[in-house]
């Protein structure tokens, strides 16, 4: 399905589609060095394009060159549905679509939506933060996809597909009948231009336009196939899992522990600037941390990581600058003493901090140098706060990393890098959403071989090579009317290669119910904690810290890890089966047999050894 603008006109937004069944379209089929090639021209429209498809051992490729596509008249391609309708299923089927929707989504082939849902599309990575009209977009919630997977099961047959190429520009789709067919469909569409909103003045309205220059990306979509008892999600999250490791985008294997490993997160202070004046309010010195972490070890945790917030000069007020430690901490020699106990205690030390985001008010940095333009080639600014540039990004995460190496530190946990990207249309260097990803991948790889570890959040696909940490790993639906059940498919493909966590155990909303679902998934426990009183912290706004403090929480988070300290055994295996028993009941198998089984009915989860235990 092709969909296309004019380029000509006032009305440049108006979109229509053709397809390989339109009675214009003008088709040839060649062969090529590794399978077969087929050109589309529709003549009137002066618009022409290639697919290529290749046969694997596991399945087949299908690509769209993107020298193939030629535009030759005064209508441009918009976007490009690859393969729509493969695999498409009627209502009443046994089976259903696969959206990687937070963990995972299912669609059940039921007959009763056409009225109630629009269909699921959603962009891969989320949606462009250079364009001003996704941020004019309210009232969603959403999970943004983090890995660009796709799959149908009918029966006991199945697929997975994956975009192996230009996924971080790409929607994924999936359709009820009564929409556009009377199907059920999943698939990919590619993007090759957006729509964005144009400032003709300071003083004008804003106007809708349609980008000129065509986003120059090769497309490329990997179908698996499964059978029998792999025709399901646990299959298709094994394939993704084997497609990963194949192409060098998992990690290592995590090594077996003795003890379940605990994230320890450290909040040191905040800032706040009232009347003209900058104050901190630190929470947590590097003393109290140490006094803190031995606390715990007293009360039975046995492994542990401590990732360090607000270390940062006033708390990364100034965050371009963010040297010499805050001294209300202790300061610099305070931190090497920290990291050096910490090191005796084999005890790794991430120090938090975000490299992407620059305030205008906080920076010397030009937003016009350092930050990246939108469509219409004016600087992105969002409420006083603009995004900088990729390279500006290693610039700074560079130069703090030689200073953290000598200080001791071990690893840094990046925000945003695992979680955002996009594009930079800065006339002098346009990147694109690959290229920002490219440049994300190095530094992450950077900062392991010379610290020894990194961590993000979220764990977008493209991470998971580079990272030993996932913080708010995806574990939640985004409550989709078209999605039937939640599924781990993302934590089956990525367990036993990174850790992750999910919310912290200090701060859930339901507190048994996502201890469960922690449990459930294979997530590591992870606690944010202050050591004074959290209410300390509110004149610097850090109000989602509303119940943080180590002395409050030091035995219940010991209690708490010796439930979790259950599963170390499994700590570095993959999974291997999740079912669902009855309406309230999960069970988790990994490879060597252990099966842990959730009851959200009762509150309570068993784990049954495996033979190989």
């Amino acid at each position: 399905m092709l969909t296309y603008v004019t380029t000509e006109g006032k009305d440049q937004t108006n979109r229509k589609a053709v397809d390989a069944l339109d009675p214009t379209v003008k088709t040839a089929m060649f062969r090529t060095a590794t399978g077969l090639q087929v050109d589309y021209a529709f003549p009137e429209l002066g618009l022409t394009f290639s697919m290529q498809y290749e046969l694997t051992d596991a399945g087949f490729k299908a690509r769209v060159p993107t020298d193939g596509i030629k535009e030759e008249g005064k209508f441009a391609v918009f976007s490009l549905d690859v393969l729509p309708y493969f695999g498409a299923a009627a209502v009443g089927e046994d089976g259903y679509l696969f959206v990687p929707d937070g963990p995972g989504g299912l669609i059940r082939f039921r007959g009763d939506r056409a009225n109630i849902s629009k269909g699921y599309i959603h962009q891969v990575y989320g949606l462009e933060p250079t364009n001003m009209i996704n941020f004019n977009r309210s009232g969603e919630r959403r999970e943004d996809i983090s890995y660009p997977v796709f799959g149908i099961k009918r029966g006991d047959r199945a697929f997975v597909a994956m975009i192996s190429r230009g996924g971080d520009s790409s929607n994924i789709a999936a359709m009820p009948p009564g929409l556009k067919s009377s199907f059920y469909n999943v698939f990919a569409s590619q993007i090759y231009r957006e729509d964005y909103l144009f400032m003709r003045s300071r003083e004008s309205t804003p106007i809708k336009a349609v980008q000129k220059q065509r986003l120059e990306t090769d497309r490329e979509i990997e179908y698996r196939f499964l059978s029998g008892d792999e025709a399901d999600y646990v299959g298709m999250a094994g394939a993704y899992r084997d497609y990963l490791a194949d192409n060098g985008m998992l990690g290592e294997p995590l090594k077996p522990v003795e003890n379940i490993p605990l994230y320890l997160k450290i909040m040191g202070g905040t800032f706040n600037e009232s009347y003209g004046r900058v104050q901190y309010f630190p929470a947590t010195t590097f003393a109290q941390a140490t006094e803190m972490v031995k606390g715990l070890q007293e009360r039975g945790v046995a492994n542990m990581e401590v990732v360090y917030y607000g270390w940062q000069n006033m708390g990364g007020y100034r965050l371009d600058d963010r040297f010499p430690i805050e001294k209300k901490l202790g300061g610099t020699s305070a931190a090497k003493a920290f990291a050096e106990e910490m090191r005796k205690r084999s005890i790794g030390v991430r120090f938090y901090d975000d490299f992407v985001w620059l305030n205008t008010a906080n920076t010397g940095l030009s937003p016009k140098s350092s930050g990246i333009r939108g469509t219409d080639g004016t600087v992105s600014v969002f409420e006083g706060w603009f995004l900088s540039k990729p390279a500006r990004t290693v610039d700074m995460a560079y130069e703090a990393i030689r200073k953290l190496k000598d200080i001791g530190v071990t690893g840094v946990q990046f925000d945003m890098l695992g979680e955002i990207v996009f594009h930079d249309y800065d006339p002098g260097a346009i990147a694109t959403r690959s290229d920002t990803i490219s440049i994300y991948e190095g530094l992450l790889d950077y900062t392991r071989r010379t610290l020894g570890s990194a961590g993000v959040y979220r764990g977008n696909q493209y991470s998971l090579a580079n990272v030993d940490y996932i913080d708010y790993f995806p574990h939640e639906s985004s409550y989709d009317f078209m999605i039937d059940e939640t599924v781990p498919f993302y934590p089956i493909a990525v367990h036993g290669y990174a850790a992750y966590a999910f919310d912290e155990g200090n701060l859930r909303n339901d507190v048994e119910t996502e201890f469960l679902k922690a449990i459930e998934y294979g997530a590591v426990p992870s606690f944010f904690l202050t050591y004074e009183e959290s209410r300390k912290l509110r004149d610097g706004g850090l109000y989602f810290l509303f119940s943080s403090q180590y002395e409050k929480w030091a035995d219940k988070i010991g209690a708490e890890y010796k439930q979790f300290d259950q599963l170390a055994n499994v700590f570095s295996q993959r999974i291997v089966d999740h079912e669902k028993l009855d309406g309230s009941r999960f069970a988790t198998t990994y490879e060597d047999g252990t099966r842990v089984v959730v009851d959200y009915g009762n509150l309570t989860f068993a784990v049954e050894k495996g033979a190989g235990t």
